[in-house]
């Protein structure tokens, strides 16, 4: 039958380009259906390949990988199943948290690595990260107190407003609609001054959208060990995260350029070599399962 053909297909991938595993993970240029996917259809570039990579790598996972990125994550949870059911080998799938674990859809296999929080951008724009990578940039060793006091007070706004808009991003996808997570995170934080989440537009935001709940309408209950920055979305925590950097970087020192992308590497690679940091735990523990599976 086709169907077994392509699991094969999928298992022997690895075999046939002489490595031990084929690492699917979100991301790239294009997003590709799982037919594309049988049909060896794959971006070879991707940030989230940049950030999985550096994460095998620092814990010491030392299988041969080819990574191929499929865009969004539709094909994905369809590998994920075939993981699930045991009906394909030889194949990692890494992917975002997202809410998966709130809304009941997340898998439960050591073949499938998710991100600690949202997506890896709330591990990777850490505000001491943030701090450092600031620091690199203007060629300081020490940061002048008003740039930390920017910095402290740009995340102290956002952090206060993290649990409720969680809140908020649940109560809208539990009735199967993306709230802010349908949105480019640099429309919610202003960037032409001291960076702060712009909430004109995040109201503006509930007024377009919440003609589309059901009556009545109920917040969840969010749990107290769960941490709403650590899984508040990624593309806003992000922005906020670029735009303190270009702000202090460009408009304090005057640096002309800094494009987004260098920005994204360069916090990639100082969170790949951050010195041991408790946080760095539960990558530790998943790829350490991997090992043993």
């Amino acid at each position: 039958m086709p169907f077994t053909r392509t699991q094969s297909g999928l298992s022997n991938l690895a075999l046939f380009h002489g490595v031990d595993f084929i690492v699917f993970s979100e991301g790239g240029c294009e997003s590709y259906s799982y037919g594309d996917v049988i049909n060896g259809k794959f971006n070879e570039k991707a940030v989230d390949i940049k950030f999985w990579s550096g994460i095998f790598s620092k814990h010491n996972f030392n299988k041969t990988i080819e990574y191929r990125a499929l865009g969004s994550k539709t094909s994905l949870q369809k590998i994920c199943q075939l993981i699930i059911e045991n009906k394909i080998s030889n194949v990692i799938v890494v992917l975002d948290s997202d809410l998966d674990g709130f809304l009941g859809s997340r898998f439960n296999s050591p073949y499938i690595l998710y991100t600690q929080g949202y997506s890896w951008e709330n591990d990777v724009y850490h505000p001491e990260l943030v701090k450092e990578q600031i620091s690199s940039f203007i060629f300081t060793a020490k940061l002048l107190p008003k740039y930390i006091n920017i910095l402290n007070q740009a995340y102290k706004n956002f952090d206060r407003h993290a649990h409720r808009l969680l809140m908020l991003e649940i109560m809208f996808r539990q009735n199967d609609v993306r709230f802010i997570t349908d949105c480019n995170g640099e429309r919610f934080i202003n960037g032409k001054s001291i960076p702060r989440l712009k909430l004109d537009q995040i109201l503006n935001l509930i007024k377009q959208k919440k003609a589309l709940l059901p009556k009545p309408v109920n917040m969840p209950a969010i749990p107290v060990k769960i941490c709403p920055i650590r899984f508040c979305y990624g593309k806003l925590r992000e922005a906020l995260g670029i735009a303190l950097i270009s702000y202090i970087c460009g408009k304090l020192n005057g640096i002309k350029s800094l494009p987004k992308d260098l920005i994204v590497g360069a916090m990639i690679e100082r969170y790949k070599n951050r010195t041991p940091h408790p946080e760095d735990n539960y990558y530790a523990k998943i790829v350490s399962n991997l090992k043993a599976a």
